[in-house]
């Protein structure tokens, strides 16, 4: 039973980055199917049933997901990120940093680029405004661990010739999350 669990968790994949009128979870399956055979498919949406954006997939075989991240995707006109899910009980490990101020000029690949100095990073998103396109000028930076949190949290940080300001993201129990710095 725990091989079968860790088989799954190594199998899902989260897609960012999806083009807002990307809605068919079944066209999204058909895409990701030529890496391997696609067990589900979820496109996330909030309560009014508008796409938030991004998606779960999981496949039947974990190495479609190494084959996935190993090259860049384009679906319905926009280039899309698709990366291993992390659990849940993973980001209870307060890995996860909001980091606030940034640039205009500050892109999801500068940001992670900047963060590997303290750490393996594993996930890094600027967010962006759903009309614009642009920068909210606030992201999220995931490491694989916390050992250099204090390095972080609290520190007159530059990136893009800008200082940001970092604070730990905690989720609790209910999902809501909370920043503390």
């Amino acid at each position: 039973m725990l091989l079968q669990s860790l088989v799954h968790l190594a199998s899902k994949l989260f897609i960012g980055g999806l083009n807002w009128d990307t809605t068919d979870a079944e066209g999204l399956r058909n895409y990701f199917s030529q890496f391997g055979k696609v067990d589900a498919c979820t496109i996330m949406r909030d309560p009014a049933g508008t796409s938030r954006g991004f998606a779960f997939l999981t496949f039947e075989d974990p190495n479609a997901v190494h084959a996935v991240t190993a090259r860049e995707h384009f679906l319905d006109g926009k280039s899309i990120d698709p990366k291993r899910a992390i659990p849940r009980e993973e980001h209870l490990r307060n890995t996860r940093y909001f980091v606030g101020g940034l640039a205009p000029a500050t892109t999801s690949e500068s940001m992670k680029e900047f963060f590997t100095t303290y750490g393996k990073v594993v996930d890094a998103t600027v967010m962006l405004d759903r009309e614009s396109g642009r920068s909210k000028g606030f992201g999220f930076v995931t490491f694989e661990d916390a050992a250099n949190a204090d390095q972080l949290v609290g520190k007159n940080l530059v990136l893009d010739e800008k200082q940001v300001c970092v604070y730990v993201m905690l989720l609790l129990r209910s999902g809501l999350t909370v920043s503390l710095d």
